[in-house]
């Protein structure tokens, strides 16, 4: 079946993955093209990833360890990528003022057969991205986000459609995001969801030895942006603090400009049994395999990856009741669903019922790593892109 698009197999497609966030830039997207680019390569394909340069870094806990050394694919940085702030999350923007031409350069010069996009309505490099691609590529976009009606939107509409038009495949990671594309962009998408590295995010992970004293461990693991909810998941393990007492500990695993504005709602009285770990990269394993519940109070996703780790070491997970992660997980199976997103009794609650029912973790943990291998490994997801780009070369750019 894979040998029928035109003279391509398995083994011969050219694929360019075009993103503004890759290492050591950290989150989804991130995540998402480390995985799609390596389990591609693993399947024959010929894979550039071509990205920006990180103006200012951010400081990792473990940045002595670089995942994007040594990768079976290659990466081209072009231009300066610049922190920014919209959709009430941290973004990157890649500038450059010849970034087409060296565009059109990067994909000529390796005659791509696909350009794959990664959020193709953001400035610059996605949408230049598009733009640029050869008349004899296919061109595919996958949309990441969910996000409120604006008028920003509402003016950039138009402007969106004309490159947004020119994709020959429309991707979205869950069918949340179609909800927030439609009234602006309304075309027919195709669901392929996030990956997981099943072997990499593994219950045989190694725990922080530190941090494996007999407590109750509650991890969150996130940036500081506001829609991630920190402030509630302070205020519910207050709550669960006072209960409990000393014997349970929140560890968070993340860092942000906010940081201390979130150190200060932690009461004088219980901030020994707050551990911040810092921002972490590729050790974030360890983390999950250190926590007993992993907590996110999170008001707005698409997809959910961290709670897509967590599931994949083994772990259950107290989540908000949102569309991207009531998509990815389901109520009293892999866990339990929270509604409202800012409800802080409804969370302690709900983390004082899997603190007292331990057999309950344990039952909820082996569901999550069913689901995470079964549904979101790279080989089953890289599978169905494969697939996807065969479709499209079958009929032909601009089809």
């Amino acid at each position: 079946m894979l040998q029928r698009a035109r003279g391509y197999d398995a083994q011969s497609v050219r694929i360019a993955i075009v993103t503004d966030y890759y290492y050591p830039h950290l989150g989804g997207i991130t995540e998402h093209v480390h995985g799609q680019a390596t389990e591609l390569t693993r399947r024959g394909h010929e894979v550039t990833v071509v990205t920006g340069n990180v103006v200012r870094p951010p400081g990792i806990v473990d940045g002595e360890i670089h995942p994007e050394d040594g990768v079976p694919f290659e990466i081209v940085r072009v231009g300066a990528a610049l922190p920014g702030y919209g959709n009430a999350s941290q973004t990157y923007h890649v500038v450059d003022p010849l970034l087409r031409r060296k565009l059109r350069k990067i994909f000529q010069e390796r005659k791509v057969d696909v350009v794959h996009v990664h959020s193709p309505y953001s400035p610059i490099l996605p949408m230049l991205g598009v733009l640029a691609a050869p008349k004899t590529a296919v061109t595919v976009g996958t949309f990441h986000s969910v996000f409120p009606r604006t008028l920003g939107f509402d003016i950039a509409a138009p402007i969106l459609r004309r490159v947004i038009s020119r994709l020959d495949g429309k991707i979205v990671v869950s069918e949340a995001c179609i909800g927030s594309l439609a009234p602006y962009l309304p075309y027919e998408y195709t669901v392929i969801p996030n990956g997981i590295d099943d072997r990499h995010f593994s219950p045989e992970a190694d725990p922080i030895p530190e941090l494996r004293d007999g407590k109750t461990n509650i991890l969150f693991l996130g940036r500081f942006d506001p829609r991630n909810g920190l402030d509630t998941m302070i205020g519910a393990f207050t709550e669960v603090r006072r209960r409990v007492g000393p014997e349970v500990r929140l560890i968070v695993v993340g860092d942000g400009p906010l940081r201390s504005r979130y150190q200060k709602l932690v009461p004088h009285d219980i901030a020994g049994d707050v551990h911040w770990a810092g921002r972490v990269n590729w050790n974030r394993p360890r983390y999950y395999a250190t926590a007993d519940i992993h907590c996110t109070p999170c008001q707005r996703a698409s997809f959910g990856m961290v709670l897509l780790e967590a599931m994949s070491c083994g772990r259950p997970v107290v989540a908000s009741r949102i569309s991207g992660f009531q998509l990815l997980m389901e109520h009293g199976k892999q866990g339990l669903l929270i509604s409202p997103a800012e409800n802080v009794e409804r969370f302690a609650e709900s983390l004082m019922y899997l603190i007292e029912r331990p057999e309950e973790r344990e039952r909820m943990g082996r569901e999550g790593r069913k689901t995470a291998v079964g549904e979101y490994a790279w080989t089953k997801v890289a599978a169905q892109l494969e697939e996807y780009y065969l479709g499209l070369l079958e009929k032909g750019p601009g089809a």
